[in-house]
């Protein structure tokens, strides 16, 4: 998972604002409530920088690449799963003669917004499969063509079936600006975005609209749902504990009886690891997105690049729908979209070492081996206490009994990685006195 030469993403400038974040985030782990949890998401997340970081864009980099082939079957492929796993349901439903029943079919996500942010990552590289060249060697482009055409129709119905605001306003924006920023290569994308987007809303009233209030409807509503309650709990305990926050992972432990993170990321950062964290979060995040997109800018005007111009555009999209979708929901809590979040931006960091003029090679210095050393300790100190941690966890599970209290019964599905209104059972953080309990 860790570079062992070559360019790597994380050096330089970048290395103190890593260290800095993980030290505050080891700090406010041990003024915590619940240290041991607090410590298990920072340790998580140190594991998905860094397989971004030195795992997917290092790979990438020392596949130079080339093999389009492979960079195109590794944008579909979670697409074909998705519609793969839905088809099932369908046929199941047919064949059992029972009703879809919404938020069939993809109830297997268990929350349709969860199947909401994983579509919002992977919507915008539909466009690329069908302008990139044909996988397949013994099929015809035209095959490749209608494929891709039916998987992204069919992908883009599911869409409409579930409804999701975040989704489609992220997606709208991002194409959006894409076609101000890379000109023709953008307008091309946000042609094949609509084709499908169109194709798949006529799927969508094929398939699974049967009158009354579809769940599209949704798309049109103005309620917060909730959003602005959760933001509000946020604000006041960053009032409340500004410098360190409330620990990682805490907010999971306050009784809102709505949902275990405040949907935004940006608060999340703010109410759990501190302001001076989240301000590190925000100026290293945002330096990241303007590096890239002046990268991208520069590969999608090249004629003489290796990189495909509608790969670019695509990861560009994405981050940007990405980013937009995390001020207003989990993007960065569900497994399934932090999978997608860490293989986009390993895919954007691998493009961007590959876009990068060659160095005259050196001898690797003290230094560089002092931090090869570091990132293996540190990959090793957190897989460890990962995995002893969720044993012991899954162990006591077995061997104890669960909570009655009134508290965790109410937040059993709050999810929060692997996690099921766990902390709210062993401590429940009261709402800050200035806030009262939501109505719904």
């Amino acid at each position: 998972m860790v570079a062992t030469g070559g360019r790597k993403p994380i050096r330089g400038t970048a290395t103190p604002f890593f260290v800095a974040l993980l030290l505050l985030g080891i700090i406010s782990s041990a003024a915590s409530s619940l240290p041991s949890w607090s410590l298990l998401e920072v340790t998580y997340t140190l594991l998905l920088a860094l397989v971004a970081a030195h795992g997917v864009s290092s790979t990438l980099t020392g596949l130079s690449l080339r093999p389009e082939r492979l960079i195109v079957l590794a944008t579909a492929t979670p697409i074909v799963l998705a519609c793969f796993s839905a088809i099932i349901a369908i046929y199941a439903s047919l064949l059992s003669n029972l009703p879809l029943r919404f938020p069939e079919p993809v109830g297997t996500y268990g929350n349709i917004r969860f199947f909401n942010q994983y579509q919002t990552w992977l919507l915008p590289f539909l466009a690329t499969a069908l302008a990139l060249p044909n996988p397949l060697t013994r099929a015809r482009r035209g095959f490749w063509i209608a494929f891709i055409a039916t998987v992204g129709i069919f992908f883009w119905a599911l869409y409409w079936r579930t409804g999701g605001r975040g989704t489609g306003y992220a997606t709208l924006l991002a194409t959006a600006a894409v076609v101000l920023l890379h000109g023709r290569a953008g307008i091309r994308h946000a042609m094949g975005m609509a084709a499908l987007a169109a194709g798949g809303y006529v799927a969508y009233l094929i398939m699974f609209f049967h009158g009354g209030q579809g769940p599209t409807e949704h798309l049109l509503s103005t309620s917060p749902n909730g959003r602005l309650y959760l933001w509000r709990i946020a604000i006041e305990y960053i009032r409340l504990h500004p410098w360190l926050g409330i620990g990682p992972m805490q907010f999971a432990a306050i009784d809102t009886g709505l949902a275990s993170h405040p949907h935004n990321a940006v608060l999340q950062w703010a109410v759990e690891w501190g302001l001076p964290a989240a301000a590190l979060f925000v100026s290293g995040l945002g330096y990241l997105y303007f590096k890239w997109i002046r990268i991208a800018r520069r590969l999608v005007t090249r004629d003489d690049s290796d990189i495909p111009p509608a790969l670019v555009v695509a990861v560009t999209a994405s981050l940007i729908a990405g980013g937009i979708h995390a001020m207003v929901s989990g993007v960065i809590d569900m497994p399934a979209s932090q999978f997608m979040l860490v293989t986009v931006a390993g895919l954007a960091g691998g493009i961007a070492l590959s876009a990068a003029p060659a160095r005259a090679e050196r001898d690797p210095g003290r230094l560089d081996f002092v931090t090869n050393v570091a990132v293996r300790a540190l990959v090793l100190s957190a897989s460890l206490y990962v995995g002893v941690f969720t044993a012991y966890d899954y162990w006591h599970r077995l061997h104890s009994p669960k909570p009655t209290s009134a508290v965790y019964l109410r937040n059993t599905y709050q999810p929060r990685y692997w996690l099921d209104g766990t902390l709210t059972g062993l401590t429940a953080h009261p709402l800050p006195p200035r806030v009262p309990r939501h109505s719904d």
